[in-house]
């Protein structure tokens, strides 16, 4: 239905089911993989697994396979960015759709424009680190060439890519020389990302699909067009090179001209490429923009902190930055003894010991190193010594970096400090004082734990039920479980290779999230019209009957007489023909217009409808 082939599910399962498992317990959109045992991984990659569940969409009847919430990520200052939260199997079904796309689609930049983004299709790497660092390593290359550069940046970039652009962007491109994808098939890209983001773009945690479909296709046009500017109308470089990382773009430059010569240069290149933004919906993010000489490139690169040689030896994070994370613990102590602290001076502090200007780490690259990769100097006694003070003299700090904060003290295994920490928790929960903060360390605390704490996952459910749902279907077992359910397969391996049926409720599904409810009610009615004819070939066939004949099923004569044997049937199918007649996406009458309450009953309907196919279903 989404027109992913084998190959493409294969190699997209198989990506994601050879990463280690350190790298799948540090997120919760990972997480999920964490329960798979090798026999579930070999099912899941299987064509059988393929066939029945990916190949006709059938996955879409499976409730828990559906689940779309929002994601707790924050971006440095301390909001939470726009972040969806996606079922496993969702995540790589779009992660499949990117691959395909990303085999036929062929950029029309020039080629002198580099361009990465988190992850990479061509070599099926799902993490961000190796291309991460490829980008930095070219522009670290492009020093002695080039004498000035400009940095730019997009302002809240994911949640402001249309989705109506970027499929017509992949439709002219792909479908140039012939049809690769159907118009039913990009319909269907466009729903989904829709559904995974719930109305927008969807910026997923680890997610290629996203990045790639952001970076590679939607910014295509827009690097061109500023080129081609640059090329035909800036006479004062001698040279220049375009460098992009998603929404951050670099524009190297040589020129005879001196550096304060070329300030109203960059104006004019900047206001281009911000003219040139809106036409698609972005704007540059001003604050983020800077012309600079190659000289200071360091000061505004992300480097890695892998394989970093200094004066041609390499060094370990832990000789270059020795007694740092102790020393910046204690003036956080300090700060928040004496003080309060906000996210400015946290921020403050990071780059104070998590800095040095003689190497390209930067400082947040550094502290991320401490929390996630070197348990010998977070394990050690003066560091969980200032832990302890911390969390005894007040558990608020915490809030100032919720994910990085909470795996620390986990980490150190401190009983007492886990302890306060916890019961700092349970009191916002009783003093009916729970914010998103506090589920962002719940969440941290839980993956870190692998889920083992009852207390606070009540808490969880409580206070964020959807996002406990997502935690009791995917992380508490394996996900594969709730494909297991017998009476969902029943109505799979009914409707077989009839994808239709399947697009149909997947539309109803989408339309639903949108709150479009005469829409999602004109689905499900054609799914209900549609399955029930499949029903009757099924399991009721003539001799001369070759197929299900669906127009005998859009009458509510014959709808009466199938399920004439379900109570309250004639009833139910009456009222939902009713509906059907006056709502306007079906019928010409348009009479549900004039209706001021119709929410509740088109709902009610939909509920009944299902009713209906599961108790036929029960004798069949």
């Amino acid at each position: 239905m989404f027109g992913i082939k084998y190959e493409t599910w294969k190699s997209t399962c198989d990506m994601y089911f050879s990463l280690k498992l350190g790298s799948l317990k540090s997120y919760l959109q990972w997480f999920p993989f964490t329960k798979l045992t090798e026999k579930d991984k070999d099912y899941i990659s299987s064509d059988v697994f393929y066939s029945k569940y990916i190949k006709t969409g059938s996955f879409v009847l499976f409730i828990p396979a559906m689940h779309q919430s929002e994601n707790f990520i924050q971006k440095g200052d301390g909001s939470f960015r726009d972040s969806s939260l996606i079922s496993p199997i969702l995540y790589l079904v779009l992660q499949s759709i990117g691959k395909e796309i990303y085999d036929h689609y062929i950029s029309e930049r020039p080629l002198d424009i580099s361009v990465y983004y988190a992850g990479n299709y061509e070599y099926m790497r799902p993490k961000y680190k190796q291309d991460y660092d490829d980008f930095f390593k070219e522009l670290n290359a492009c020093k002695e060439e080039y004498q000035y550069f400009i940095k730019t940046d997009i302002t809240s970039f994911f949640s402001n890519i249309s989705i109506d652009k970027l499929i017509s962007r992949i439709d002219n491109i792909c479908n140039k020389s012939g049809v690769v994808f159907t118009q039913t098939q990009l319909h269907l890209f466009k729903e989904l990302l829709a559904y995974c983001g719930n109305g927008r773009f969807p910026l997923i945690e680890n997610s290629v699909a996203s990045s790639f479909l952001a970076t590679v296709i939607y910014l295509d046009t827009i690097d061109e067009k500023l080129h081609k500017y640059i090329s035909e109308n800036i006479a004062v470089f001698s040279n220049f090179h375009m460098v992009r990382y998603v929404d951050d773009m670099y524009i190297l430059i040589s020129s005879n001209k001196p550096f304060e010569a070329l300030y109203e240069t960059y104006n004019e290149i900047r206001n281009e490429y911000s003219s040139i933004l809106k036409e698609y919906g972005l704007a540059l993010n001003t604050k983020k923009c800077c012309f600079e000489k190659m000289t200071e490139i360091n000061e505004e690169l992300k480097k890695s902190l892998y394989d970093e040689y200094f004066n041609g030896q390499k060094h370990d994070i832990e000789e270059l930055f020795n007694g740092s994370l102790q020393k910046f613990l204690s003036d956080l102590y300090f700060e928040l003894l004496y003080d309060c602290v906000d996210v400015e001076k946290y921020n403050e502090l990071i780059n104070k010991y998590f800095s040095s200007s003689d190497i390209e780490f930067t400082a947040n690259e550094v502290f991320n190193y401490f929390v996630y990769e070197n348990d010998t100097e977070l394990c050690s006694e003066p560091v969980k010594k200032e832990l302890r003070n911390l969390v005894t003299e007040s558990i608020s700090f915490i809030n100032l970096d919720p994910k990085r904060l909470t795996a620390m003290i986990m980490k150190t295994k401190e009983d007492k400090a886990i302890k306060i920490f916890l019961n700092h928790l349970f009191i916002k929960h009783r003093e009916n004082k729970w914010n998103s903060y506090n589920t962002t360390v719940a969440i941290t605390y839980l993956i870190q734990s692998g889920f083992k704490h009852v207390d606070l996952l009540d808490i969880l459910c409580e206070q964020c039920p959807i996002l406990y749902a997502y935690y009791f279907y995917n992380c508490q077992n394996s996900f594969l479980n709730y494909m297991n359910n017998i009476k969902i397969n029943k109505i799979v391996k009914t409707i077989g290779q009839d994808y239709k049926t399947f697009y149909l409720y997947f539309m109803y599904l989408s339309e639903a999230k949108r709150e479009n409810h005469m829409a999602s009610f004109a689905y499900y009615k054609n799914y209900f019209d549609r399955i029930t004819a499949i029903f009757e070939f099924v399991f009721d066939r003539q001799p001369d009957d070759k197929r299900p004949n669906y127009k005998k099923f859009y009458q509510e004569r014959t709808l009466k007489q199938f399920y004439k044997n379900i109570e309250n049937s004639n009833e139910i199918i009456k009222k939902a023909q009713n509906l059907r007649n006056s709502n306007p996406i079906s019928h010409a009458s348009s009479g549900l217009l004039d209706n001021k309450n119709t929410t509740d009953e088109l709902n009610k309907s939909v509920s009944e409808l299902s009713g209906l196919i599961v108790e036929y279903l029960k004798d069949h």
